[in-house]
């Protein structure tokens, strides 16, 4: 409970120093004369990029589910994503998503070992694109950013060896059954202590068939690669739309802007550096990040107007929104044993 109440305070404090900031530095009048100015069509298509960010999850995560016969419809499954959205959003290193996706789906009816592995998946589906796309990206535009950002190389290698070991933890996951079984107890206790599941003896006998059936649901998906096929293309458009919200940003302004691709990439760094900050939604780093960036194309009054706005776009939107789902979270758990 203090560990959320810290997170909480974390997120508000970095609103408000967000606000506080822009305001300072331009004043009220500075700043509501900009906002009046903005391109709504630009401003919408960033919303509409944010949209379909979450819907594409959603997607990955039905056809994932469908794979396993677990017969969620849209909505579930973009309820499912909007829950791992906020808690994402509120714990360091966005750790809190994946468990919270668990339990949610716990209490959907859906066993702990089958839930695990549709998370498990989507989560290595996702970390690996992530890596090889932004690596991709990295490779084609370091050499126009590397002589105007200070320690680019050493920034650029923590951050995507952070979202490499991510992958690595992930294989280990599905491949070490001690490992698996102490995580799983460990989200179990959590749980416990959070009082989302009431935890009976039967429940926690279960874990280890529900284990088994993790391990064997991993197994099997060695053998399909049309799923992970399937999954891949849809996180890459994912993190495509995601990527592209700064520009929309950027373009609201009505100022002369960079080409597409160098307002993509400049995205891409600063999404593999924050990586590294243990704060809930990098709070600081991601801020900071953009600034050093997109400073290279933005006028200082215009820069920090822009912060907040891709700050509220793509990343208070999934607290305010994913809250929603997240107060309806399933009141029983309706599990099948």
């Amino acid at each position: 409970m203090k560990k959320n109440i810290f997170n909480f305070l974390v997120v508000s404090i970095s609103l408000i120093v967000l606000v506080t900031f822009v305001l300072s530095t331009q004043g009220i009048g500075a700043f509501m004369l900009q906002v009046s100015g903005l391109s709504s069509r630009w401003i919408a298509a960033a919303l509409f990029l944010m949209f379909l960010y979450w819907l594409f999850e959603a997607l990955s995560t039905y056809v994932i589910a469908h794979f396993y016969r677990i017969r969620y419809n849209m909505i579930e499954c973009f309820a499912v994503t909007m829950v791992g959205q906020f808690f994402n959003s509120i714990t360091p290193f966005a750790s809190g998503g994946q468990p919270a996706q668990v339990v949610y789906m716990m209490k959907k009816g859906t066993e702990a070992g089958d839930a695990g592995s549709v998370v498990m998946i989507k989560f290595f589906v996702f970390q690996t694109m992530l890596t090889l796309y932004s690596s991709v990206i990295i490779v084609f535009s370091f050499t126009y950013f590397k002589t105007k950002i200070p320690l680019l190389f050493t920034m650029t290698f923590i951050g995507l060896a952070v979202n490499g070991s991510m992958i690595v933890l992930s294989i280990l996951f599905a491949r070490n059954r001690a490992l698996t079984e102490r995580i799983l107890k460990f989200i179990f206790m959590l749980v416990k202590r959070m009082r989302f599941i009431k935890m009976t003896e039967s429940t926690e006998k279960n874990v280890e068939r529900s284990l088994q059936n993790f391990h064997d649901n991993a197994a099997l998906l060695k053998n399909n690669p049309v799923l992970l096929l399937k999954t891949s293309i849809l996180v890459v458009l994912q993190l495509t739309f995601f990527f592209a919200i700064p520009y929309c940003v950027c373009a609201s302004f009505g100022a002369p802007i960079e080409s597409f691709f160098i307002i993509f990439s400049a995205t891409v760094f600063v999404v593999t550096i924050v990586s590294i900050v243990p704060l809930p939604g990098a709070s600081g780093g991601a801020e900071g990040g953009f600034y050093l960036f997109f400073g290279l194309f933005f006028k200082s009054s215009f820069l920090v107007t822009a912060i907040l706005l891709w700050r509220l776009i793509t990343y208070y939107s999934c607290i305010g929104l994913g809250s929603i789902f997240t107060i309806a979270f399933p009141k029983r758990t309706k599990m099948p044993y």
